[in-house]
């Protein structure tokens, strides 16, 4: 059956992008660590490149999947795994396990993703902080006022008594 070939082609394409998209989320998160923006940026239009391809790859796996399902008497709509149910043995043991490879390359790279995710949500989190704080002492400065100009009557030791009681 050739389009059960190009089902396994497809499906081996799939999931040699899902490799390829777990070993980029991998190297962002040891850019992450390493805070090397850089590297990070550089990632970053790689898996927009890797992201492109995969709506591809997916458009080419649904419309080999649909003449695949119609051949084998099912709905164009069918599910892969409806599909494997529906195939000969000799097919089966073809598309089975790039099946279950693609399921479990799918949830390592979800699984990736939302930890690199929450990595840079605290990474962020500690910048935004740290320049808070910054702002506020220079803000609210004893001796500078508002517009950052030095104020000449100020009680400094009445200012400090008053924090410190």
């Amino acid at each position: 059956m050739a389009t059960a070939n190009c089902l396994s082609e497809a499906l081996t394409e799939h999931l040699q992008l899902l490799n390829d998209l777990h070993q980029t989320l991998q190297d962002e998160q040891k850019a992450i660590v390493a805070i090397d923006t850089k590297l990070m940026e550089s990632l970053n239009c790689h898996k927009e490149q890797l992201i492109v391809r995969q709506r591809k790859v997916t458009e080419t796996v649904q419309g080999v999947m649909a003449k695949t399902a119609v051949q084998l008497g099912l709905s164009p709509s069918a599910t892969l795994s409806e599909i494997v149910c529906a195939m000969p043995p000799e097919m089966k043991i073809e598309v089975q396990p790039l099946q279950q490879a693609i399921k479990q390359a799918a949830a390592d790279v979800s699984l990736l993703a939302s930890q690199n995710r929450s990595l840079l949500e605290k990474f962020l989190g500690v910048v935004n902080e740290s320049l808070s704080f910054i702002l506020r002492i220079l803000n609210t400065s004893n001796i500078y006022g508002r517009s950052g100009t030095y104020i000449t009557n100020i009680q400094a030791g009445a200012v400090m008594v008053n924090k410190e009681a």
